[in-house]
């Protein structure tokens, strides 16, 4: 028997298959950004031994600004709440980063949470993205407010998420939990037919 696992995207189901990436007469394209590394970190951001801990873990400074993302390499960290950040990056980096994070954390205050199987990642792109959105999200998205850079904890159509903006274009990365995706992806999908 193989100690393997093979891991699967929520989307990955035959009968969605085929909406994998979706463009409609509204320039909208919606598609997964499956398999994708997510981590969980909580600590003291007054504290200088964590900041710098996770810089040198990292690569990149933590946000400590509220609803603000932090980018590196292949590396996203998105602020969470006064204490909590969101690390997004490839699969395969998990392991090295999760691993680097509680070497040097050891000892202080903070929790490393690896949660990659929990959720996954709909990127909503095109002239309409916003008023798809608007549609079932209670944020104020007029680029003034929010724009690249920016991150919030909302709900979507009913389902929890966390919102960025990714370009200027507009495009916006979805982050919802795995239970929820099916559900959103035929939200969006339909919210983007009618996008007109």
């Amino acid at each position: 028997m193989s100690d393997h696992v093979a891991s699967e995207s929520q989307l990955a189901d035959p009968a969605l298959f085929t909406r994998v990436s979706v463009v409609d007469s509204a320039d909208i394209v919606i598609a997964e950004r499956p398999l994708l590394g997510h981590v969980n970190l909580r600590g003291d951001p007054h504290d200088g031994r964590f900041i710098g801990a996770v810089e040198r873990a990292t690569g990149i400074a933590l946000p400590l600004a509220s609803n603000t993302v932090a980018e590196g390499h292949d590396t996203t960290i998105c602020w969470l709440g006064p204490d909590e950040w969101l690390l997004v990056m490839p699969r395969n980096r998990v392991a090295e980063i999760a691993s680097a994070l509680c070497t040097a954390l050891d000892g202080a205050f903070a929790a490393v949470t690896e949660i990659s199987g929990g959720q996954t990642v709909i990127v909503l792109r095109g002239r309409a993205a916003r008023d798809v959105l608007a549609r079932g999200c209670p944020l104020d998205l007029h680029p003034r407010t929010f724009a690249p850079g920016r991150c919030a904890q909302s709900h979507l159509a009913k389902a929890p998420i966390l919102l960025r903006q990714v370009d200027l274009e507009p495009a916006f990365e979805i982050v919802v939990r795995r239970s929820f995706a099916d559900y959103l992806w035929s939200w969006l999908t339909e919210a983007a037919a009618d996008a007109d």
